[in-house]
């Protein structure tokens, strides 16, 4: 009962978070989420057991046509890009009115008392259907209606190293025609981890998305071996090799991008095989790399054509003082300002 609760005492909330809850369930987050229809425009959940993607994005389908951020976990539990779900799931019909059901099972959660007060204030009733409901009829055949989210402009995505990002759009994300930025986390240790049976991480399917222009890809917390590699394990170039594969497909305007990391030897630097995927968005205006990059794969990005912004930021841990392991020396950042200064841009 409380998100019920924070529903009835904050029938104005535009914001709400849920962070490691691991009783909330789909139909309360459902419920909660159909009661606040008319205010609630930015959704964060996070770390919930009984909640994977798709079971989160199908609670907040009360407010699909109006939420304009929200994050959710990339958990999959066995989702495939071409699965079709098929199952039930859960229908939700919010009834302004005080009059009878229609042989459902309704269900007042704002209490009998409250409600046959003197006031006669309009009660609001939560209608519950398990099953398929004709929507489904209507749906792309995986359970989830073909409606658009029509207003998301931002959304957040966390997901663990070697997952791939393939089953988005079939979780219940396929239509989003506002959608102009994403963010991704890509969060783990990839030490130990096997080599992905894929070849790329799955960034190409954010094409479907017309209006993206913006994406941070924060791969910050991806720890890996910097330099070689044991027998049968992928260094951090082959991991961002995976990761990026496919970023050249999308028209972004500005990108952010955190590289992994090797903490043993105190270093987070764009590889080879990173410089050269990077250099495939030829759509970009504005490029941020926080961590280090050597000269000569600085000079990848020169191939561009309308980049007009570079920036490498040390942002990401303190580096000790006698640090010599980074890339960035002053007359390397010089040198490439000024040949990115010297290129003539078409427009």
């Amino acid at each position: 009962m409380g998100l019920i609760e924070i529903a009835r005492g904050c029938s104005r909330l535009v914001r709400f978070e849920l962070q490691g809850c691991r009783l909330v369930t789909e139909r309360g987050l459902r419920t909660m989420a159909c009661l606040l229809a008319r205010t609630l425009i930015d959704v964060k959940v996070s770390c919930c057991v009984n909640l994977d993607t798709a079971a989160t994005l199908r609670a907040l389908e009360p407010i699909r046509e109006r939420i304009e951020r929200l994050h959710v976990d990339c958990v999959w539990n066995g989702l495939k890009e071409s699965d079709g779900l098929g199952h039930g799931f859960l229908n939700f019909d919010l009834n302004g009115l005080d009059e009878p059901g229609d042989g459902g099972e309704l269900m007042d959660y704002f209490g009998g008392g409250e409600c046959e007060n003197a006031t006669k204030r309009k009660r609001q009733r939560c209608e519950y259907e398990m099953g398929v409901h004709d929507s489904f009829l209507q749906s792309n055949g995986n359970g989830f209606c073909g409606k658009s989210w029509d207003k998301l402009q931002y959304l957040s995505l966390w997901i663990k190293v070697g997952d791939l990002l393939t089953p988005l759009p079939v979780a219940g994300l396929e239509d989003c025609p506002v959608l102009e930025e994403i963010r991704i986390k890509v969060e783990g240790d990839s030490r130990g981890q096997p080599k992905p049976a894929e070849s790329e991480f799955g960034l190409s399917i954010l094409a479907c998305y017309p209006q993206l222009l913006k994406m941070q890809l924060d791969c910050g917390d991806t720890k890996g071996y910097a330099l070689t590699a044991p027998s049968g394990q992928m260094d951090l170039s082959l991991w961002e090799r995976f990761l990026l594969n496919g970023i050249g497909s999308l028209s972004l305007g500005e990108l952010h991008y955190w590289p992994p990391q090797d903490e043993d030897v105190n270093q987070r630097s764009v590889s080879l095989p990173a410089a050269g995927l990077l250099q495939e968005c030829y759509t970009l205006r504005k490029l941020f790399i926080h961590g280090t990059a050597h000269e000569h794969f600085m000079n990848f990005f020169l191939k561009i054509p309308n980049l007009r912004d570079v920036q490498l930021r040390e942002d990401y841990y303190p580096a000790p003082e006698n640090d010599m392991s980074t890339e960035m020396r002053v007359g390397s950042c010089s040198r490439f300002e000024d040949a990115l200064n010297r290129r003539r841009i078409c427009d």
